[in-house]
């Protein structure tokens, strides 16, 4: 087990240039509570800690700011929830987002940050036109 799971997750938040991260672990020493500048987002990470900090160390793993970012600049809504999974070694960001009192299930890739899936109602609304 990896000796200190918060610095695997704190790497995710690290913006390039940030002075501060908070990470807290309350009372379940398997629970981790997060302190991302998006109030009300809820993130989950199922994976292995062992397996995340290598993926962040070795750039297979955007933070979460260039995603937070990369939400900003192609979607309108709200990020509510954040899940990171790794399968047959493709790690995608899960989210959903509130828009118009509608949740959107979006998918990205966490490498690439490339918008993957995208499913929910009115969605002409939620993905931001270019602007030419």
């Amino acid at each position: 087990m990896f000796r200190h799971p918060i610095a695997a997750i704190a790497l995710l938040l690290l913006p390039l240039g940030a002075s501060q991260v908070y990470a807290f672990q309350d009372e379940s020493p398997n629970s981790i509570v997060i302190d991302v500048p998006h109030d009300g987002t809820r993130i989950e990470i199922d994976e292995d800690q062992d397996d995340v900090y290598e993926a962040v160390q070795a750039g297979r793993i955007q933070p979460f700011s260039a995603l937070y970012q990369a939400v900003e600049n192609q979607l309108n809504g709200r990020v509510i929830k954040v899940e990171l999974d790794e399968d047959d070694d493709q790690w995608i960001y899960e989210l959903r987002l509130v828009h118009d009192d509608n949740v959107i299930k979006v998918e990205y890739d966490a490498s690439t940050l490339e918008l993957m899936q995208i499913k929910g109602r009115n969605l002409n609304q939620v993905i931001k036109q270019n602007k030419k």
